[in-house]
């Protein structure tokens, strides 16, 4: 299988610390290309210093400017938050850095391992106006990308904010839809804690709460193959003292989100050293079929090149929630613009709005096309 290559295995020998054997039958391009499929050319870097593999300068040197560059990003969005949290204490916002930031405040002052791109919060529902107006008084204005402000307010869980200086903030007021209307891990906000950093108080996500976090967004954005979420929900695990397995099982359950539990962490299983109790894999009510193929699919999907991602989307939709008539509601009611976005047409236009109509013949077209690439 592809999980095995002699790439793959090498990646992955690195990445967990694990005694490998030199090999000619490396293509190094290809375990650079890897490591940056998944967002973790940065962290291979660091983890390369010392343990005795010497990579073609060529490949070499293409890692250590994206770790260069990667500092110099952590750093500038790590200050900016700072600030931004500051902003918000001062206006008795309540706010917990998720994602990215997250674990640059966790684990400070490692900043220069973990790649993100924006800065993403967490705040409450009720308090999305006096958020605005704080991000407005740094600076930012509302993007809404030509779309209408309603779909972003009821068919997603949150707004985008831009500055001068192109730096994104999306402000999340949830980690996902409710469920027959409740709310996703309604403990959320009683179990953070508050950790000081430099003299800022930031709050944090209990550890349970951020793995959810991490699998969430997983699911919802497209990106359910990607490693670097793996390896964050890995070390939150192991350096996490007391990790109470019985909340997440019994909220995964409450919040009918056992696949998508069930599916990070059958990859923290096959790609780190995390110990996952065996009866915590056992518990999730999901059937041996279910399981089976969940495991199938990210053996055989985690490590192509070319990556697929619209099409290992859509194969995995029908893997990550607990029945099969949630996925297939969602498709079947997917919003226009939610659409649109996905198969990159411009909202609010002819073309757009036929192919919305047709959008069930349209979906499975596309995904058979995408078979045949």
């Amino acid at each position: 299988m592809e999980l095995y290559s002699p790439e793959t295995k090498l990646l992955l020998d690195v990445l967990c610390g694990r005694a490998f054997s030199k090999s000619d039958k490396i293509n190094y391009a290809r375990l650079v290309k890897l490591a940056e499929n998944h967002d973790l050319a940065a962290l291979i870097f660091y983890r390369l210093q010392g343990c005795g593999l010497q990579l073609p300068e060529i490949n070499y040197s293409l890692l250590k400017s994206r770790y260069i560059k990667n500092i110099r990003a952590n750093l500038r969005l790590w200050n900016e938050f700072l600030q931004i949290n500051s902003e918000f204490e001062k206006n008795n916002i309540d706010m917990a850095p998720i994602k990215g930031i997250d674990i640059l405040a966790r684990f400070y002052p490692e900043l220069d391992l973990r790649s993100m791109v924006d800065i993403d919060i967490l705040v409450r529902e009720e308090q999305l106006q006096r958020v605005q107006n704080a991000l407005c008084a740094l600076g930012y204005h509302k993007e809404l990308f030509n779309l209408k402000e309603d779909y972003w307010r009821k068919q997603q869980c949150h707004i985008v904010f831009h500055n001068k200086n192109r730096i994104t903030v999306e402000a999340h007021w949830a980690l996902d839809f409710k469920r027959d209307n409740r709310v996703i891990l309604p403990k959320l906000w009683k179990r953070m804690n508050k950790k000081e950093i430099s003299g800022h108080k930031i709050n944090l996500l209990s550890p349970e709460d951020a793995i959810f976090s991490l699998a969430l967004h997983l699911r919802r954005y497209g990106t359910i193959l990607s490693l670097k979420q793996v390896f964050d929900a890995a070390r939150i695990i192991k350096e996490s003292a007391g990790f109470d397995w019985g909340y997440m099982l019994q909220e995964s359950k409450n919040g009918k989100i056992q696949a998508t539990l069930y599916f990070i962490l059958i990859q923290i299983t096959l790609f780190t050293q995390t110990n996952i109790p065996a009866d915590v894999l056992r518990e999730p009510g999901l059937a041996l079929w279910q399981k089976m193929l969940i495991k199938r699919f990210i053996k055989r999907h985690t490590f192509q090149i070319p990556v697929t991602p619209k099409k290992n989307y859509l194969a995995a939709h029908f893997l990550l929630y607990d029945n099969l008539c949630e996925p297939v509601y969602y498709l079947i009611n997917i919003p226009y613009e939610q659409f649109c976005k996905f198969y990159n047409l411009k909202p609010y236009t002819r073309k757009a709005d036929i192919l919305y109509r047709l959008r069930i013949p349209y979906m499975a077209a596309s995904l058979l096309k995408s078979q045949d690439t």
